[in-house]
């Protein structure tokens, strides 16, 4: 009885996902044109905020508004997530809006931009907000650093070809 239940939960979780994205307002395709590719964040360039256990995170985005984080920690296999993304642009604004629906029912959302220099790089100030944990995801007109969480929740990734 309890894992039908269980199942229906998460089919549950995940239509709302779909539904919370699909509503986002702005304007936008299903990823921005530059997302899609291989994103890697590592030492300083990881938040303040992530566990010291953590070495690196890896973002793959995909053309198909799918993508895959990998978590890597010393001495363990990484840690894989999974789920759809959609990327729109908040009015009057440098940044673009990210939402990430995991398929386990999480969903974050926050800014990202991208930043001038040699390498392609983009900074995130991403916030889960499903289930609620009671933060605020960051305005599009003050910028990255502006969720509750504050500029220690900024996360710089670098686009590397694979």
């Amino acid at each position: 009885m309890i894992r039908p239940l269980q199942i229906m939960i998460t089919l549950a979780l995940m239509v709302t996902s779909i539904a919370l994205i699909s509503g986002c307002e702005g304007d936008g395709d299903a990823q921005s044109e530059n997302l899609t590719g291989v994103w890697i964040s590592e030492g300083d360039h990881l938040s303040a905020l992530q566990p010291s256990v953590i070495d690196s995170m890896k973002l793959v985005f995909y053309q198909t508004g799918e993508f895959k984080m990998y978590t890597y920690m010393k001495n363990v296999s990484p840690v894989i997530h999974e789920g759809i993304y959609v990327v729109t642009q908040p009015p009057g604004g440098l940044y673009e809006w990210l939402e990430m629906a995991y398929h386990d029912g999480r969903v974050e959302e926050g800014l990202f931009q991208y930043l001038p220099g040699e390498d392609v790089s983009m900074e995130t100030d991403l916030v889960q907000t499903v289930p609620d944990l009671g933060h605020i995801p960051p305005d599009p007109e003050r910028g990255t650093g502006s969720s509750s969480l504050g500029p220690a929740n900024i996360q710089v990734y670098v686009k590397i070809e694979e």
